[in-house]
């Protein structure tokens, strides 16, 4: 697969740099790298994707859930012909989809009569569920599944995210095929790969509006529609696409050279992840928005841990805050950023819009980045920054996007 070809993305990502990927490859290869590029940031993996093959790539990311897509598209290991995982995968699959079923039939019943009613009474359905945010019985039900060893551990979406971002019956689906895709993987290539192609029909059938920070709920006919057709999805159906779709890209050799990483991209700079880099690319959070409000559900499904959950948008209570995405704290995460890069003796190139955060609170990102390094460059261009409804509600945000090369 060529570096620049248009590869389908897993999930929708706010602040995706997909579209400046190749001005990024070209600044990055301005610096003439003599090892890796380390992505700091690397969200769904943009930029590692147009650095293939000519580039090996070590990507990070705070949020966890990023980096098995990125362990799957990205990262070496050969997979198993899915044709002779699907049986087993299969069978496993219906046997707790059966069960769930079962132990819930009364509330499949009564979501099927919801579906089938006018838009209040699916109104009525969705806000009365008793999942993890609002009920003490939902609650003491984790708590126990969080513990078991058996296939009973396997409820979790159901327990969580059922009748909002996906209807009872697709959650009891996403439990099963997760519980039959740990049961039946022969090896952890098979599982990444898997994995990855159930977030994907997670993202592909969420009731959301692309980002996961709030489900779509029902106040009128026109909603409802929405919902309905949202909830009509057959996630075993959608999975077995999302298991072509997501392809290893590059060659062999190149994923064998290249790396996937879950940490605080301030924390790394400083780890021995760093040795042997040939250069680091940073396209750090802009605005006030915390990604990991925006992408909870798909790090709650991820991690499967049965986390401590709030409110009707069921948000984790552990979920991670970056000091790039606090206006009083932004200058000094920028500073840290620049010297710890610096002190390593490592190229940086670095992209940030001009309406970001950091220009809110008053600081020049260029005169920070002189202070650290001897050489700056800098090229322009104006964009419109996709945010899939967050920051206000709009869906996009003109602005222009600059690329800094530091050495």
């Amino acid at each position: 697969m060529s570096a620049l070809e248009a590869v389908a993305m897993p999930v929708r990502y706010m602040g995706t740099k997909r579209y400046l990927a190749a001005d990024v490859r070209t600044a990055i290869e301005s610096v003439t790298p003599s090892g890796s590029v380390v992505d700091l940031f690397s969200g769904i993996g943009a930029v590692a994707s147009a650095l293939s093959p000519d580039h090996h790539v070590i990507t990070n990311d705070a949020l966890s859930f990023t980096t098995v897509l990125a362990r799957a598209r990205f990262c070496r290991g050969r997979r198993t012909e899915f044709a002779h995982l699907l049986p087993s995968i299969r069978l496993r699959y219906r046997e707790r989809e059966q069960e769930l079923e079962t132990a819930h039939e009364s509330v499949l019943a009564r979501e099927s009569v919801a579906l089938k009613a006018d838009w209040k009474t699916l109104a009525t359905f969705m806000a009365n569920y008793p999942h993890v945010g609002i009920s003490s019985d939902a609650r003491c039900m984790a708590r126990i599944c969080a513990v078991a060893d058996t296939r009973e551990k396997y409820s979790l979406a159901t327990l969580y995210f059922a009748a909002g971002y996906f209807s009872v019956r697709q959650s009891i689906q996403i439990d099963s095929l997760r519980y039959a895709i740990d049961q039946e993987a022969p090896c952890s290539v098979d599982w990444d790969w898997m994995i990855a192609a159930w977030l994907s029909a997670a993202a592909t059938v969420m009731n959301a509006p692309g980002h996961t920070a709030q489900y779509l709920r029902v106040s009128g006919e026109l909603s409802q529609t929405r919902v309905r057709r949202a909830w009509s999805r057959d996630i075993w159906a959608v999975f077995t696409d999302r298991i072509i779709d997501m392809t290893q890209e590059g060659t062999q050799k190149w994923r064998e050279g290249n790396m996937s990483c879950n940490a605080d991209a301030l924390k790394i700079i400083s780890s021995d992840a760093l040795d042997g880099v040939g250069v680091v690319y940073a396209d750090p959070p802009y605005t006030k928005d915390h990604y990991s409000r925006y992408y909870h559900v798909y790090e709650t499904l991820y991690r499967y841990d049965y986390p401590a959950s709030t409110g009707a948008g069921r948000y984790r209570n552990d979920r991670f805050v970056t000091d790039f995405s606090v206006k009083t704290k932004v200058q000094s995460a920028f500073e840290a950023l620049a010297s710890g890069v610096r002190a390593r003796g490592i190229p940086l190139v670095l992209s940030y819009p001009d309406n970001g955060l950091l220009s809110l609170a008053g600081v020049n990102l260029l005169d920070l980045l002189t202070s650290h390094f001897t050489s700056v460059t800098l090229k322009s261009r104006p964009h419109s920054h996709s945010t899939l409804g967050a920051s206000g509600g709009e869906q996009k945000k003109r602005a222009v996007e600059n690329i800094y090369v530091c050495s």
